[in-house]
């Protein structure tokens, strides 16, 4: 017995940060577990498709097919949220290269912080928004294009900034900033993921019922239209800079994590995005409490 307890002793400290990572996880699920019949004061506005709404019409497309399941649609759609805060968390693992194998306290923290990083618990399992869905696609993409396969990864890429229109700046800036953008390819490939992404919002405008032009317009108007009226911000610039903060955050939230752990920004500059994306998140979610 004694023999025996020594070998698990020797098992766990050997593989300590794996132990670790998965018990991470496993709190992530059960925390995400009980905010799935949670709703949010706004989730009329993100699933009812009103005039000037600013999802888009694949998001809506989603929507629909989450009907199919034996399920509420929103607690499907928060379960996909789940799922995709999995795939988020396992392609950043892989973004890692060998070093997953047998990863660093550094990269433990790192992959533990993104597990338990709270702009991904409220913006999915709270919130039932895709921006982990996303991102997820995203992050396919570039594993994809960092090994090689460059028109591949455009497929992924489209769909990721077709579901969450906002992540297009991300394909922009890792285009631009990736090396490739000083001998013309960046325009190349950016303007292919414009190209799909308008066909796919155009096809998934039609496949719900509205015209191809409300599908592309749907790519831009979360830019400029507030989402719950749905009338366009005016005067009222602290109000659109909040609700750009609101869309942007999540993305802004995970990128800052992996620049930190690249070094090319510092820890502190992840800190002040989170807190800055938290307290927006905050205000939205618990108006009453604002």
């Amino acid at each position: 017995m004694l023999m025996l307890e020594k070998k698990i002793l020797q098992w766990a400290e050997k593989h300590m940060c794996h132990l670790a990572i998965l018990l991470a996880c496993g709190i992530a699920l059960y925390l995400r577990r009980g905010a799935i019949w949670w709703n949010s004061p706004d989730v009329g506005f993100c699933f009812d498709r009103h005039p000037n709404h600013i999802q888009s019409s694949l998001y809506y497309v989603l929507v629909l097919l989450m009907q199919y399941l034996p399920l509420l649609p929103l607690h499907s759609m928060k379960w996909l949220c789940i799922l995709a805060d999995c795939g988020v968390i396992l392609f950043c693992a892989l973004g890692m290269g060998g070093s997953w194998k047998k990863p660093a306290l550094k990269d433990s923290i790192f992959l533990i912080i993104i597990i338990l990083s709270p702009a991904a618990y409220l913006r999915g399992a709270v919130w039932a928004q895709p921006d982990s869905v996303a991102f997820c696609l995203l992050l396919a993409a570039y594993l994809l294009w960092s090994r090689g396969w460059r028109k591949c990864a455009l497929i992924p890429a489209v769909a990721g900034a077709a579901i969450y229109p906002c992540f297009l700046l991300l394909i922009v800036g890792y285009l631009w900033f990736s090396g490739c953008g000083g001998n013309g390819r960046a325009w190349i490939y950016f303007a292919a993921v414009l190209a799909g992404l308008l066909l796919i919002l155009g096809l998934s405008a039609v496949a719900i019922g509205e015209t191809w032009q409300e599908g592309i317009h749907s790519c831009i108007r979360w830019m400029a239209f507030d989402p719950y009226e749905g009338i366009l911000y005016k005067q009222d610039g602290l109000a659109w800079l909040l609700q750009i903060v609101n869309v942007c955050g999540y993305g802004a939230a995970i990128v800052s994590l992996l620049l930190a752990r690249r070094g090319k920004i510092s820890w502190t500059v992840v800190l002040l995005t989170h807190m800055a994306t938290l307290m927006v998140y905050g205000r939205l979610l618990f108006p009453a409490a604002a």
